[in-house]
Order: C-alpha cells, then structure tokens, then sequence
C-alpha cells in the first residue's frame, strides 16, 4: 500500500532538479489522466527542496499545460528567481517524457515564499458558512452539492477521510430576490477531511493540503447547476492560484472545505475552494478557471 507521503514525495535528481518518487495517481473512474492535485502536490514539494526552513510557502500559482500520464513519473525543474532576506520565488516546470524521449510541459507556477514574521498590524479571519465545531456539523456521505458519481474519488480516497456535510442552498432572502436566470449557483459544497497516514514535515504536510485543494473544483459548476458530469464533452483545470495563510498545519486532525462557483461563460468557469481548521481558522483558498464543455446535443435547461 503506497502511503500519502510516498505518492507526493520527490528525490533529487540533479541541481534544482527533483523527480516524483511515484507517477502521478488519476483521480478515479471519470478519467484516465493523472489528477492535478497530485502534479501540484508534487511540484509543491520539489520547491519547498530549495529553501531554507525559515520560509513558508505562501502563494503559487500557474497553469496546467496538459494532462499528465499515470505510467511514468513527473520531472520537476525548478529556477530560483528571488532571494531576498524576507522573500524567496521559485518557478516551477513540471514535465514528463514523452514515448520518443522529449520532454512534455504538463505544467508552469510561479511559487512565493515568505519569512514569519515577528508582529502583525492586524489579525483575522472569515468564518464558514459551516456551523463549527466540526464535531456538531451533519455528516452525510450523499449530501446534494456534492458529486455523487460512482468511482469519481476512488483513487485519492486512499490517502484522505472525505466526509460531505449535509447543507442547504443559501436562503439570504436579498440574493434570491435578485437572482436571475443567468445568476450564478447559491449553493455551496462543504465536506470535512483529513489526511490518513501521518505527514512529517511542512514540506509534506503543504503538499498534502494541495493536493486536496485541487479536488472538485472543475466539476463544481456542472454540479452545483444540476447536470450531472456525463454532459460534459471535456473538463479540465485551466489555472489555478493556491494561497497559504498560515504553515501551522496538522492535516491528521479534521479540516473543513466550502466550494462555491461564481462565473462562466464560453466554455470557462471559476470557482473558489476554502479551507478551515476544526476551530473556524481560514487557512488557505484555491481558485481555479476551468474548461468546461458541453457535449454535442446538450440542451440546458433554462
């Protein structure tokens, strides 16, 4: 049995360049490519190789270039762009070797590093839409927002507890009244989870938490619509922006994540994931453009 830190592991390969110690998981039946969190993972982790503990990553963001292959393993260059006393910046290339031996790009971000710092002018936080304690949330493993599709998390389900929390659309009564036949979806998908096997180091625990953070976040506007995932011709991550407020992260204690859509258009859609700690601390939001196509013969409904 591969453990979550094994699949998200790196070795050196040579100066500034690291290689994945595992090829890259699919996320399950929907798919034969290897899923994106676990490129981002990876990537993740050949950047933290290359800085000094006292720097935390706080920012990446880049794009998938294309689907990465599940039977070979992730070539990761990295060139060191920033290093300052309080900053550093690594870019990011993440590649595979194609069957006639070159190398294809799967995969470019830029990631930022930052020092902790000893004072803050403020201190706050967002809370969830999610009544917290986590203990007293509903749990349903069939909860509505949530893709429900056979197989869809088979893959990633190895390494994470993932448990959807029951909820409702949102009843603000003002966005009702302005919602229209092109408003975006009010429902939100919300889910408790945790790593399975214990992370070691910031490096591993970071990766983790991007790793799941890419979860979702394509099919959210199909699904939050009311089609299911078989209407669509192609869905894919497009871009993506994964920033960190804190590294203080234990992903073996239960976390919460809400996902919400808010546009699409030609073809695109973005959507934003967050996640919380068990006491309603925000750490972290990805955002993500998406493709999402339809296939020939869809009608929506409205």
């Amino acid at each position: 049995m591969i453990t979550f830190n094994q699949q998200i592991a790196v070795e050196a390969l040579g100066p500034n360049l690291y290689g994945s110690v595992m090829p890259p998981t699919s996320m399950g039946v929907l798919a034969s490519y290897a899923y994106g969190g676990n490129t981002l993972a990876v990537a993740v982790n050949a950047a933290y190789q290359t800085v000094q503990s006292s720097f935390h990553l706080y920012s990446i963001c880049g794009h998938f270039v294309r689907a990465a292959k599940t039977d070979r393993r992730l070539i990761c260059q990295i060139e060191r762009v920033r290093e300052t006393r309080t900053f550093q910046t690594r870019i990011i290339r993440v590649s595979q070797e194609a069957d006639d031996g070159s190398a294809q790009l799967c995969f470019i971000a830029s990631a930022d590093f930052h020092i902790e710092e000893p004072r803050s002018m403020v201190i706050y936080s967002t809370l969830p839409q999610t009544k917290l304690p986590l203990s007293d949330t509903v749990i349903s493993l069939t909860a509505a927002q949530t893709p429900t599709e056979h197989g869809l998390y088979q893959n990633i389900e190895r390494f994470l507890d993932m448990q959807p929390v029951t909820l409702a659309a949102s009843t603000n009564e003002e966005v009702e009244e302005r919602k229209s036949s092109s408003s975006a979806p009010s429902k939100f998908s919300a889910e408790r989870f945790r790593a399975q096997t214990p992370l070691r180091s910031e490096a591993e625990q970071i990766s983790a938490l991007a790793f799941y953070m890419d979860k979702g976040l394509a099919y959210i506007p199909a699904n939050h619509s009311g089609y299911p995932l078989t209407e669509a011709s192609a869905c894919a991550s497009l871009d993506f922006s994964l920033r960190l407020f804190t590294h203080e992260i234990d992903l073996r204690r239960w976390h919460l994540s809400e996902a919400t859509t808010s546009v699409a258009g030609n073809a695109r859609a973005f959507s934003e994931g967050r996640v919380w700690d068990e006491n309603g601390r925000l750490l972290a939001s990805m955002t993500q453009q998406t493709l999402l196509r339809p296939k020939a013969g869809f009608h929506p409904r409205i």
